[in-house]
């Protein structure tokens, strides 16, 4: 087939397949302008539950069922040590009696409780405020880290990113701390500023 030949057959083809071609070309051009659009984090209050949910998406996109490579668990990514301080797990991380009176005897059992992980995330929160208070490191509220205010929603947000002790460094040397991926305690102090936390030790648990 000569080539005049092979481009009339091609335009015959393109009319009659004109509709088809408009349309999986809008549908390709959609999906790529859908891709190109960052996921928003959902409006919230100021208050404790609000600071849960907007830490919930910070982590998970509030998805209670996912673990991540290094093994964090859940809507707010906990580990062993978190869950260590939140009495449910042991040192040699096994369920404990108290995560057992949950129903709560393996990782499946902890992903698939929602009510679980938010009373392990409050007990947590409050083992890490004590050890906040205990390190002085809520005499920093006020002063500046990193360019970033210090607040206390933010400094517990840090605390739960990076841990207490990673935070103790941070703001007594005046550099930055990174968890494994990387992320700065900085950044979630200036994310989590502003919230009232005071709710961790008004609200009922679970």
């Amino acid at each position: 087939m000569d080539m005049k030949k092979l481009r009339r057959k091609m335009r015959r083809w393109i009319r009659k397949h004109r509709l088809f071609l408009i349309l999986a070309c809008a549908a390709a051009l959609l999906a790529a302008l859908l891709l190109m659009i960052p996921s928003e984090e959902p409006e919230t209050t100021r208050d404790y539950e609000g600071f849960l949910n907007a830490l919930g998406f910070r982590e998970s996109s509030n998805r209670y069922d996912i673990v991540n490579r290094f093994g964090y668990m859940g809507r707010y990514q906990m580990g062993e040590l978190a869950l260590q301080e939140a009495g449910m797990m042991d040192a040699d991380g096994a369920w404990t009696a108290l995560a057992n009176s949950y129903g709560i005897y393996s990782r499946e059992d902890f992903l698939d409780s929602p009510e679980v992980q938010d009373m392990a995330v409050r007990a947590y929160h409050k083992k890490t405020w004590a050890y906040i208070e205990w390190m002085e490191l809520d005499a920093y509220v006020g002063s500046t880290y990193c360019g970033v205010t210090v607040t206390e929603s933010g400094l517990l947000a840090a605390c739960h990113l990076v841990g207490v002790g990673g935070v103790k460094r941070g703001l007594q040397n005046g550099q930055h701390v990174y968890d494994a991926n990387r992320v700065s305690a900085a950044e979630y102090m200036e994310l989590f500023a502003g919230f009232d936390i005071s709710g961790l030790w008004t609200e009922q648990e679970g």
